[in-house]
C-alpha cells in the first residue's frame, strides 16, 4: 500500500475515534464517561450511543451508494438524494406505514419498492450521459414524491425521521441491513474497475456491462433506501466523499470503497455532532450541515466538469 494511502487511513481512523469520543461525552450536558450517575448512563446508552452508531453506518452507506451510482451511471454528480431515490423510498415507506402501521418489515419493503421505482424512472429517461439532465429529473422526482407525501396531514410526523429521533430499534435495523449492503458492496468492488472501459471492450472480455451496472445499482439503491427508512433523507454526502476519495487515492474502487466507508461514516458523525454542539441547547440537523457544505462543493464540481463529459470524474 502506498505511503499516502496509509497516512489517509490512519488520519481517518484517528478522526473517527476523536469524533466518537466528543459525540459520546458532549451535548446538552457534558460529563466524563469514567464518572457517571444513572441518569447520565441512560443518556449515553439510550440517546447518544444509538445516534452515533446510526450516523456512522448511514454515512458509510450513503457514500458507497453515491460512488456506485456515479460509476454505474458514469455521472460525477449522481447521488441518491438528488436522483429522487431517497424521496421515493420515503414516500413508499409512508404509504407502508399507513397500510401496516405496526409492520416495520413491510415499511422497509415498501421503501425498497419506492427506491427502485425512482431508479426505473431515471433509467427510462437515460440521463447518464448528461449530468445536468440528471439534476433536473432528480429535482422533479423529489418535488413530485415530496409533494404527494405532504398532501396527507399525518405525514408531518413522518417527515421528522432523522438522526435526532432515532431509537435502538431503528439503529438495529440500520446496522443489520447496512452491514449486509456494505458487505455486498465490498464483494462486488473488484468488478467496478471494469466500468473504466466501454461496453464493447467489456463484451470482448466476456463481461456483461448491463449485468454489472444492474448489480451496482441494486446495491446502491438498497443502501440508500436503508438509510432513508431509519434516518431520513440526507443529501450531498454521496457526492462529497467519493470525489474526495478519488482526489486522494485515485480511481481504483478497491481503495475508493473502503475510503468511502470510513470517510462517509466519519463525515455524517461529525456533521451530526457539530449540529448538536454549536447552538446548544437546540441543535442543527446533520442534513442541514451537509447542505451548507455540499452546496458550494457541488458548484465547484460542476464548474470543473467539461460540458457534455460525464465520464472523466468517475472512471
Amino acid at each position: 500500500m502506498k505511503k499516502r494511502n496509509i497516512i489517509t487511513y490512519v488520519t481517518l481512523v484517528t478522526l473517527i475515534f476523536i469524533t466518537f469520543w466528543v459525540a459520546l461525552t458532549n451535548g446538552a450536558s457534558h460529563f466524563s464517561i469514567f464518572k457517571m450517575n444513572a441518569t447520565q448512563l441512560n443518556t449515553i446508552f439510550n440517546i447518544r450511543l444509538p445516534r452515533i452508531i446510526a450516523a456512522f453506518i448511514a454515512g458509510a452507506a450513503l457514500s458507497v451508494s453515491g460512488a456506485f451510482f456515479q460509476g454505474a451511471l458514469r455521472n460525477p454528480i449522481a447521488d441518491p438524494g438528488f436522483m429522487g431515490i431517497s424521496a421515493g423510498a420515503s414516500l413508499f415507506q409512508f404509504i407502508g406505514a399507513l397500510i401496516l402501521p405496526s409492520f416495520l418489515t413491510g415499511q422497509f419493503l415498501m421503501a425498497f419498492i419506492g427506491g427502485f421505482l425512482s431508479l426505473f424512472i431515471l433509467v427510462h429517461f437515460q440521463p447518464r450521459m448528461n449530468p445536468y439532465r440528471l439534476i433536473l429529473i432528480g429535482v422533479a422526482l423529489n418535488a413530485t414524491f415530496t409533494g404527494i407525501q405532504e398532501v396527507f396531514p399525518v405525514s408531518q410526523g413522518r417527515s421528522n425521521i432523522s438522526l435526532s429521533t432515532i431509537t435502538w430499534t431503528s439503529t438495529f435495523w440500520l446496522v443489520i441491513l447496512g452491514i449486509i449492503g456494505l458487505m455486498a458492496a465490498i464483494i462486488i468492488t473488484p468488478w467496478c474497475n471494469y466500468l473504466k472501459v466501454n461496453d464493447t471492450q467489456l463484451g470482448s472480455l466476456g463481461i456483461s456491462a448491463s449485468h454489472l451496472r444492474s448489480g451496482l445499482l441494486a446495491v446502491a439503491v438498497f443502501l440508500a433506501t436503508t438509510v432513508t427508512v431509519s434516518a431520513g433523507v440526507i443529501l450531498f454526502i454521496g457526492i462529497i466523499i467519493p470525489h474526495i476519495g478519488r482526489w486522494l487515492l485515485g480511481h481504483d474502487y478497491r481503495h475508493l470503497i473502503p475510503f468511502s466507508i470510513l470517510a462517509g461514516g466519519w463525515m455524517l458523525l461529525f456533521a451530526d455532532t457539530l449540529g448538536r454542539l454549536i447552538v446548544q441547547p437546540s441543535e442543527i440537523p446533520a442534513a442541514t450541515i451537509l447542505i451548507i457544505i455540499g452546496g458550494p462543493f457541488l458548484i465547484f464540481i460542476l464548474s470543473k466538469q467539461p460540458q457534455g463529459d460525464s465520464t472523466n470524474a468517475t472512471s
